[in-house]
């Protein structure tokens, strides 16, 4: 079995929350894509310490001409689109836990064996994984005196339908496969949704049955609506950051939807 090693990352004890943020589904290069928002988010993770983000698929449009997407629609070239990209985080890097890829960085992987989000993590400093990464995330302390420590595990996602429930269906079960995973994260259903449930864990050392906390999350995209999703009647979906909150004094993690 494919071995996937855990990042660790390790935070300040005086920490009394860390911000967390997924970006995904940006798809720079789309016309539709609100970069003005994009911004005023980077600068906004700028402003505290505590905020940081993870990078998990889409980030660029990539619409290369064996792609559904319209080439002759990009607002620039898919090697412009990971210069642009570089160039506007290179404030925060320092703030960039990890990039994986998404379905649109997959299309020339697939073609030509090039990964732009490995491209653009190389150019950054930034750890660079394909499909999924799993995160541990120590900060703050407890009444006890030991850190929060948080198990966080991330993809791009998959979706096979239109409405909410196919993207909570899909992550649930990707959820339940997880055991022992504090916050599970997707993007790439353009909408942002946030579920919480308490499976429950057969203790064979204490001879028990426990129940925990699992927040999973759908992390929205940087779009404004038309073209793609106009056409196949898609609802319009929300647009920009999906704050993800650790507490640093108990642990217990929350999304802003």
């Amino acid at each position: 079995m494919r071995r996937v090693e855990v990042l660790c990352f390790n935070f300040p004890s005086e920490w009394e929350q860390l911000e967390l943020f997924p970006l995904n589904d940006l798809h720079i290069g789309d016309p539709k894509t609100d970069e003005a928002l994009f911004k005023r988010f980077v600068r906004y993770v700028a402003d505290a310490p505590n905020r940081y983000l993870i990078g998990i698929g889409d980030l660029m449009n990539n619409g290369i001409k064996s792609s559904v997407s319209n080439t002759y629609n990009e607002t620039m070239s898919p090697r412009d689109q990971r210069k642009w990209l570089a160039h506007e985080l290179q404030p925060i890097k320092d703030r960039i836990l990890l990039f994986i890829d998404g379905n649109h960085e997959y299309r020339s992987k697939k073609e030509v064996d090039l990964s732009q989000t490995e491209e653009l993590a190389d150019s950054l400093g930034v750890r660079y994984l394909e499909d999924e990464a799993a995160l541990k995330i120590n900060f703050g302390r407890k009444t006890n005196g030991k850190p929060c420590s948080y198990s966080i595990y991330v993809t791009h996602g998959a979706t096979g339908g239109k409405r909410p429930g196919a993207a909570v269906n899909n992550l649930e079960l990707l959820a339940l496969s997880l055991d022992g995973c504090d916050v599970v994260i997707v993007g790439h259903s353009h909408k942002r949704l946030g579920y919480r449930f308490r499976p429950r864990r057969f203790d064979p050392y204490n001879n028990r049955v426990t129940q925990v906390d699992r927040l999973c999350v759908v992390a929205s995209a940087w779009q404004d609506f038309g073209g793609y999703a106009a056409r196949k009647m898609y609802i319009p979906g929300a647009k920009g950051k999906t704050p993800i909150i650790l507490d640093g004094r108990e642990k217990y993690a929350c999304a802003v939807i």
